[in-house]
């Protein structure tokens, strides 16, 4: 490449350098690692794996840091529309030139070491954070942990937001094979964040023997929705050389009895974010560990102002947009709009509760209401594109019962299903023949989908983008200008 290389051509470039895009291992990029000098991006490291709910983990440490007038930085995979996404600088998405520097920096030293296109943005990020005079850096592993890029640095808090079955052909078949993987970031007497409430055994045999304080949610640590607000408990534990817990006094049995001491924090009242409690109540319960925040009073306070505005892109979104399908001006032209990246069936049950209260909320002259809107009865519209490894059924099946119409398109690149083939699976696995108004449609492209969608959507109904995270920036492409 030449130093006169666009971030475009530099992506281009190191997207085929590789001969896999996938390839687990942390012996190369360690090893660029040391050349360059990448030591520890930060004094503080947060590090988050998990089936779902890390974005929602990075976001909310982020946002906290920033209430707190804390300098930080973010790695988070894969973006949505633009690859600088993936790092950012104190809330802002880093700019073209410092990752082009990077990428310059790390093709001088690499020599004839390949790197995945992973693990050269990994690699360049923290770079750029080390560069950078920050007080904390939030590291959101791409796949799995143990052998994931991310985990060449260590973690002063660990953060597992959830153990499901994704990414099977790298994670293993079972709940644990995947916990062994996800475990791999933790370090010895080095807390770890548990946001799954039923995590396998074999999660807490390691973290017992490395002697990592474990705090489990529901045990620990708390989110407890009431109505239009929640209520989060946390456990403030010892501070030891700027991080809580020793192995003396902070272990979880084998046994999974806590073990773990400290007083209790009680945060009532709290308005609710558009992110779910559970997660950012993990996010809370990590930054209380790593001593970003030592203060109670001070966290309830900065929460009240912090959680109303705290969003994701694409996790549970919603929009409103203009749709000029006729020339009356008193015809209501706008559409509701559900952007979600969620593409397993773990995260197809969450998707399905918000769809459940929407129906309660927003779409309560919907399908089984007594009291139905004057000429309309609200539905909701599904536009689906999924990868071809994906467990489709298993993603589709949770989503059903709330499902009036389905808009199957297809995303444009080698991993994504056709949407006819996608269509086909559905018919045969009987989605949709229970609902009287279900039909079941093939398109093009999420955009042609999306259209359709608009059209024959009247103003109350909702439209929920879904099944990758291509599938939601495709959608965003062609919303952009309705917005």
């Amino acid at each position: 490449m030449t130093q006169a290389a666009t971030l475009a051509q530099w992506l281009d470039y190191i997207q085929q350098l590789h001969p896999s895009e996938i390839d687990m291992g942390l012996d190369r990029v360690r090893q660029v690692a040391q050349r360059l000098g990448v030591t520890r991006p930060a004094p503080t490291v947060i590090t988050v794996t998990g089936t779902n709910g890390k974005g929602s983990h990075v976001a909310a440490l982020e946002a906290l840091s920033l209430a707190l007038k804390l300098r930080v930085g973010t790695y988070t995979s894969p973006h949505i529309l633009n690859y600088n996404e993936r790092v950012r600088l104190n809330g802002q998405d880093i700019t073209d030139q410092p990752l082009i520097d990077a990428f310059e920096r790390i093709e001088q030293m690499r020599g004839d070491i390949s790197l995945s296109y992973f693990e050269f943005g990994t690699l360049a990020a923290l770079m750029i954070f080390q560069q950078s005079p920050l007080d904390v850096v939030v590291l959101e592993v791409g796949l799995g942990g143990r052998l994931d890029a991310v985990n060449i640095i260590d973690a002063d808090v660990a953060i597992i937001s959830s153990i499901g079955l994704d990414h099977q052909e790298y994670l293993g078949n079972s709940r644990e094979s995947v916990a062994r993987e996800k475990a791999g970031i933790m370090r010895a007497a080095k807390p770890v964040v548990c946001v799954d409430a039923n995590p396998p055994a074999n999660l807490l045999d390691i973290a017992e023997s490395l002697a990592s304080p474990l705090y489990l949610i529901g045990r620990e640590f708390n989110a407890i929705d009431d109505g239009p607000v929640w209520r989060c408990e946390l456990t403030a534990a010892s501070m030891h050389s700027g991080v809580a817990g020793t192995a003396a006094d902070s272990l979880t049995s084998a046994g999974g009895e806590s073990r773990v001491s400290g007083p209790r924090w009680q945060l009532n009242n709290l308005p609710m974010p558009r992110l779910q409690t559970r997660n950012v109540a993990g996010a809370l319960q990590a930054a209380v560990l790593s001593g970003l925040i030592t203060d109670q009073e001070q966290l309830n306070s900065v929460l009240l102002s912090m959680l109303p505005t705290l969003q994701l892109a694409g996790r549970l979104q919603y929009l409103t947009i203009a749709f000029d399908q006729t020339a009356d001006p008193a015809q209501n032209k706008s559409r509701t709009v559900l952007l979600d990246v969620s593409h397993n069936p773990q995260a197809a049950l969450s998707l399905a509760a918000e769809l459940a209260s929407w129906r309660k909320r927003d779409g309560q002259a919907g399908q089984g209401s007594e009291t139905p809107a004057v000429g309309h009865s609200p539905s909701i519209r599904v536009i689906l594109a999924m990868m071809q490894d994906k467990d489709h059924i298993g993603y589709v099946s949770p989503l059903e019962k709330h499902v009036d119409f389905w808009y199957i398109a297809h995303v444009d690149m080698p991993r994504c299903i056709g949407a006819e083939q996608l269509a086909g699976r559905l018919r045969e696995a009987g989605i949709g023949e229970t609902a009287d108004t279900a039909s079941i449609r093939a398109f093009t492209d999420v955009g042609s989908a999306l259209d359709s969608a608009c059209r024959e959507a009247s103003p109350h109904d909702l439209l929920v983008v879904c099944g990758s995270f291509f599938t939601v920036s495709d959608a965003l492409h062609w919303l952009s200008p309705k917005t």
